[in-house]
């Protein structure tokens, strides 16, 4: 079974059940209990789901009685929205650094027509092979690869990135606000996050608007030392933030 196809059967069940634990989402899937963690850590980041002890939980959508396969495909389309509009930041022949997760990894094929070629370092193992299958250079960062989302995380890895300098770094963020800045669940994956950050010329964030004035448990770094790409803000979190950071709206024209 394809990706695509697995997600949609997950949030079927769990839409259907309201709570469902992860060995009966193993079971049913026919997956290991790494491809079903990974799968509702992508499905929880996009706010489709809750994880919870011993499980996971359903929510209410929020943008109407969508169902869930229009549900899907909305946070998809935003995200490479957002994707494209980072990548025209871009002239071409960058050092980049590419952070693990689901948004960074929209910017992907936008990276493939860059003339001349970015170079690409990054701690995600999936951004690395699909790097790599586009015949675009990438180098992999060491350390510990966290299965959940094969983000390569770590003492070694900050001890690499610490030797390295980009010009540009784009990152993700579970969480963006004024007082907490940029959160993410994981200290080590918030490590990484800062490492970057402060070995880079300048940094992205790619993030949708469910993020914004929310918070994750470990911080990575304040607002201002990033800007944000993002997409349909509302009036009063543009207010907020453009006081905060500097902000790029995807649903502007270059």
């Amino acid at each position: 079974m394809i990706v695509a196809e697995r997600k949609k059967q997950i949030l079927k069940i769990i839409q259907k059940n309201q709570f469902i634990s992860l060995q009966e989402l193993k079971k049913v899937t026919k997956t290991s209990l790494s491809t079903v963690r990974r799968d509702l850590d992508i499905l929880a980041a996009d706010g489709l789901v809750r994880r919870v002890h011993g499980g996971v939980e359903w929510i209410e959508p929020s943008r109407g009685s969508l169902p869930v396969s229009e549900r899907l495909s909305l946070y998809q389309a935003t995200k490479q929205k957002i994707a494209q509009r980072a990548a025209q930041q871009l002239q071409g022949g960058e050092i980049i650094f590419l952070d693990a997760g689901t948004t960074t990894g929209e910017l992907i094929p936008y990276l493939a027509d860059k003339k001349p070629a970015v170079t690409v370092v990054t701690n995600s193992v999936h951004h690395a092979a699909q790097l790599s299958d586009l015949m675009i250079p990438v180098m992999i960062i060491g350390g510990q690869v966290k299965q959940t989302t094969d983000a390569v995380i770590g003492a070694a890895a900050v001890n690499q990135i610490n030797h390295m300098v980009f010009n540009v770094s784009f990152v993700g963020a579970d969480g963006l606000s004024v007082e907490f800045g940029l959160t993410t669940p994981d200290l080590e994956e918030a490590a990484i996050k800062k490492a970057v950050v402060e070995r880079s010329q300048v940094s992205y964030v790619l993030a949708d608007n469910s993020k914004i004035g929310t918070a994750a448990f470990a911080k990575a770094v304040d607002l201002e030392r990033v800007v944000l790409v993002t997409s349909s803000l509302t009036n009063q979190q543009w207010q907020v933030l453009s006081q905060a950071m500097t902000v790029i709206d995807a649903e502007e024209n270059k």
